[in-house]
Parts: C-alpha cells; sequence; structure tokens
C-alpha cells in the first residue's frame, strides 16, 4: 500500500521516544489507556487513520502511536498525496507534548542515485506551568509559534486546551471511575492532538473491536492497525 510505504519512510527517520518508568509528581493523574477505550482487546503499536474524502483530513495520513499501556506517546499527520511532508509530535506521560519534528522527503530533487534528499527538523517546545495551568508554546511546522493553554483539575487531569493561536477551545470530562477524557457528546478525547490543532478523527462508538483486526472504516474514516508483536 502506497500510504504504508510512506509513513514506513517516515518512521525510519523519527525520533526514538524514551521509555518513561513513573510519574514524577503526585498531581500528575494516571495516564489514560487509549487502546482499551477504544475498545481493542490487544496491545495496539500504531493506528493510522485516513479518509478518502478531501474535506475531511486535507488527504492527511494520521498516526497514533502508544506503548504497551494504551498511553499515547506520539501523534504525525503525513501526506498522502506526495508522501513529502510530516509533523510528528510526543508526550509525556502527563499528556503534554515535550518535542516534535518535521521531515521533508524532496522527491523533486533526486539525488545521483534517484533517492530523495530527506530533511528533519527538530522543534521546541516550552512549556510554563502555574498552578492548573500550563502554558504551551509550540513551534510548528512553517507557521510560527503556537501558543495554548492547559487547565488540569485537582486530580491533575486535563479538562481544557485552549488553542490562543487559533482561537478554539475545547473541553472535555471524565466519566465516573474512568481516566480517559471524552467530549461533551461522550466520545473519546485526544486533548494533546487539540493541542495543535490536529485532525479529529472519528472513531467507532466505544464498544469492542474484534481481536487481530488489522483494517477497519467507521463512517468517513479508514483504519490501519499494527500490534506490539
Amino acid at each position: 500500500m502506497k500510504r504504508e510505504g510512506i509513513i514506513m519512510s517516515i518512521m525510519a527517520v523519527a525520533l526514538l521516544f524514551p521509555s518513561a518508568t513513573a510519574l514524577a509528581k503526585d498531581n500528575v493523574a494516571e495516564a489514560p489507556n487509549y487502546v482499551k477505550a477504544l475498545g481493542f482487546n490487544a496491545p495496539v503499536k500504531t493506528l493510522g487513520a485516513y479518509s478518502d474524502e478531501m474535506e475531511v483530513a486535507d488527504a492527511d495520513y494520521c498516526t497514533f502511536e502508544f506503548d504497551r499501556e494504551g498511553r499515547l506517546i506520539s501523534y504525525d499527520q503525513s501526506e498522502t498525496i506526495e508522501g513529502a511532508y510530516s509533523y510528528t509530535i510526543y508526550f509525556g506521560l502527563d499528556g503534554l507534548p515535550t518535542h516534535a519534528q518535521s521531515v521533508f522527503i524532496n522527491w523533486w530533487e533526486l539525488d545521483e542515485e534517484g533517492n530523495p534528499p530527506i530533511t528533519t527538523t527538530q522543534h521546541a517546545v516550552r512549556k510554563l506551568r502555574d498552578g492548573d495551568v500550563t502554558m504551551l508554546y509550540i513551534d510548528g511546522l512553517g507557521e510560527g509559534e503556537k501558543e495554548v493553554k492547559v487547565t488540569h483539575d485537582a486530580q491533575g487531569r486535563i479538562i481544557e486546551v485552549d488553542d490562543i493561536t487559533d482561537g478554539v477551545v475545547n473541553r472535555y470530562r471524565y466519566p465516573t471511575g474512568v481516566n480517559v477524557p471524552c467530549y461533551q457528546d461522550g466520545t473519546v478525547a485526544f486533548p494533546q492532538v487539540d493541542m495543535i490543532h490536529g485532525h479529529r478523527v472519528k472513531f467507532p462508538p466505544q464498544q469492542a473491536v474484534p481481536t487481530g483486526v488489522t483494517e477497519f472504516q467507521n463512517g468517513l474514516w479508514n483504519f490501519e492497525v499494527k500490534y506490539f508483536e
């Protein structure tokens, strides 16, 4: 599949996300197990999502990367038409971004061996915390610095993401006994993706997904699943 080839090219130059061993502060909530919340019965390594409807996803392929505990550790948006651009952002156990990187594959200026030059750029993330509020300053892909306000509740859970740059406010609720954030309509929410105004993928209802499924569809969205071996 062409899309998978693009993703593999990008992953080959991606940074390795450092494994975390413990929560740094008592007021940091337990990281959500998104894989379980989405209905999977086996550990998912990556969940790819794309839509054939241009107006839905701007021809981008979205890759959600999880650890074995189902915690989101990175989110990537890559072009699927030319396969030239990728922007990946990495997250810590507190759900806040740690750093980002972009990849540009120059298919228009091949070298003597016919290979496209690949340029990888690191992007900084600055964080200023004041009580339950954290201000994020995220270096984006050719769009300048993004300013985002993240608010936590008394348990350390993210309850609001205010994308000041784009003027979008996202609020979340937590069902009783569950630490996975949801939007007001009850669907699973990814505050991390909202922090960079990424694509809000339409996931299936919160019900069990057949074990071992590698491809499925929900509405206009197509999904590709890779599991831990």
